[in-house]
This record gives C-alpha cells, sequence and structure tokens, in this order.
C-alpha cells in the first residue's frame, strides 16, 4: 500500500495507544499463525505511513511501520486488510511486479487478499474485516484518493491506479477477475520506453 506521502496521526498516549498496540499484537499473531511461511515485523519507531512485502535471502517479509500501524484514522480492518494485500503481493498467482518479478502485482495482491487470503485467515484465527470499513478508513486516512491510485490513467484493465475503479472493485470481491498478468507493468514498460 503505498502511503508514503501522508503525514501520520498517531493514536493518544495513554489508554488508546496502550489499546492499538494490544490489538497489533494480536493480529500479527493471528498472521503469524495464518502463514507461518512468512515472517511480519512491525517497526514501531518509523512515522512512515506504509507497509510493505520484502523478498531477502531465505526469507519472505511483510513489514508495517509505525505511521500507519499507530495512524489515528487506520481501524482494526484496514490493519488487516492491508497485511493481507502484503502477504498477497507474497503468496498470489498471476500478474507480477515489473521490478520484482517474484511478488504478486498490486492487482493480484488485492484479488488474494479478498479471497484466498481472507478465507485462510478467517480459518486458522476467526479474524476476518469489513471491507466497508477498509474503504472508509483509507478515504479518511488520504482524502479521496488514496496514495499511488492518483490518476485514472494507465491501462484500462488495471485498477490499482484508479481509486474509483478499485474501491468498487474492493467492494464487490466476488466479481474480481483473475489477474494473469501485471497491465501496469506493461504499462509502464511501454511509457518509458518513449522516453
Amino acid at each position: 500500500m503505498l502511503l508514503t506521502n501522508i503525514s501520520c496521526t498517531r493514536v493518544g498516549a495513554g489508554r488508546g495507544l496502550r489499546l492499538r498496540t494490544e490489538l497489533l499484537s494480536e493480529i500479527f499473531a493471528d498472521f503469524s499463525h495464518a502463514f507461518p511461511e512468512l515472517s511480519f515485523e512491525l517497526d514501531e519507531a518509523s512515522s512512515t505511513v506504509n507497509a510493505q512485502a520484502i523478498v531477502r535471502p531465505g526469507s519472505r517479509v511483510v513489514r508495517m511501520y509505525g505511521g500507519l500501524a499507530y495512524h489515528a484514522f487506520v481501524g482494526a480492518d484496514a490493519l488487516v486488510f492491508t497485511l493481507l494485500h502484503e502477504t498477497g503481493h507474497h503468496l498470489s498467482s498471476g500478474g507480477r511486479l515489473a521490478s520484482r518479478d517474484e511478488l504478486g502485482c498490486e492487482c493480484a495482491a488485492d484479488r488474494w487478499a479478498l479471497t484466498k487470503g481472507s478465507r485462510k485467515l478467517r480459518q486458522e484465527t476467526g479474524r476476518s474485516f469489513a471491507i466497508a470499513e477498509v474503504i472508509a478508513s483509507l478515504e479518511r486516512l488520504t482524502g479521496p484518493v488514496p496514495g499511488h491510485c492518483a490518476t485514472t490513467n494507465g491501462p484500462k484493465h488495471c485498477w490499482a491506479v484508479n481509486w474509483s475503479k478499485r474501491k468498487r472493485i474492493l467492494a464487490a470481491p466476488e466479481s474480481i477477475p483473475p489477474v494473469q498478468r501485471c497491465h501496469l507493468s506493461e504499462f509502464f514498460a511501454s511509457e518509458t520506453k518513449y522516453l
């Protein structure tokens, strides 16, 4: 979830901070249980409002940064979806990122999060999320256009760069088409060859 240009409005100290820390601990424990092939890291000290999938020699990591994990506008459902989306970069099939072909593209990660990922997390831990709450959190966090989804330009089959389209698709996960290839990577490759 590329949200790095958003300012961090952290939950307040005291009870709010303690409750968020407990919630994060529970969510991360559930993810470690449901997806033991991955490592889940929380960089609490970072004010970066982001999460990412990382490939290291011999390990695959999902990292969430403190600016997102402790953001006052981000609810539990959005935290769960974000971790599922990043997990989807590692475990989805279909479209791959142009920069790291061992990671699924944005659309494939969304599809996996809303289908296989959410089912496995619910089966293994009982944890689920409400997609309407996820969308509301993202819109509260970023305004009407989340992070990198700021354009309506780009490939017509890709929803990663079009927030209106992505929001419609996220709201109706049963209608998400399989992602066979990354149209966004192809689009960027074709755009840069003329520069």
